[in-house]
């Protein structure tokens, strides 16, 4: 048997996490076992749950780690002008569902989005994610309204990654058009 190595708290959690983003981006939530997360991790169910008490406290934690590397995935360059932004950013998001494709949909599609704790994860991502598009158009007042068409429109965009991976018959340019598109106009900025 290998020896096991001792690694700092910090270092360890995201040793167990990329274990985690790993088996999720491979199988769906209700398919992972915590055996298989400590043996993938290399490390003992004990140890796995001296971190996490449970397999639902692991995946939210694996979910508040892939919402924060997609947050600054889709950061943007604030010198480029507000379309070419949104463009990279939406390009950004298609990236990183595309390299991490499983983990999206049991993200978005499986009976673990049903957690409460999933749940509030993705609706203050969401909102975070809302702040931040509205801050790309400066000088654009962001009415109650405008906040709300952009939190659908992250609503959108993310039943179109589901679309997309599940090979919806249109390109992934066609599909970043559609939705940057439809975001100006749900701001009623000049399409």
């Amino acid at each position: 048997m290998a020896q096991r190595v001792r690694l700092d708290v910090g270092t360890r959690r995201e040793q167990l996490l990329a274990a985690g983003v790993a088996l999720f981006g491979a199988r769906p939530y209700a398919e992972v076992e915590i055996a298989d997360i400590a043996r993938a991790a290399g490390v003992s169910r004990g140890l796995l749950y001296h971190y996490f008490p449970d397999k639902r406290s692991f995946f939210a934690a694996v979910v508040a780690r892939q919402v924060e590397e997609l947050a600054r995935a889709t950061r943007t360059d604030p010198a480029d002008p507000p379309r070419a932004r949104l463009r990279a950013g939406v390009d950004a998001y298609f990236d990183f569902i595309e390299a991490h494709p499983q983990w999206y949909r049991s993200l978005y599609r499986s009976t673990a989005n049903a957690d409460d704790v999933v749940r509030s994860l993705l609706d203050q991502a969401h909102s975070n994610q809302a702040r931040y598009i509205l801050s790309l158009f400066p000088g654009l007042d962001p009415t109650p309204a405008r906040r709300l068409a952009v939190r659908s429109w992250i609503a959108l965009l993310a039943s179109a990654g589901v679309g997309w991976l599940e090979g919806v018959d249109a390109s992934r340019d066609e599909v970043r058009e559609m939705c940057c598109v439809a975001l100006l106009a749900a701001l009623g900025i000049d399409v």
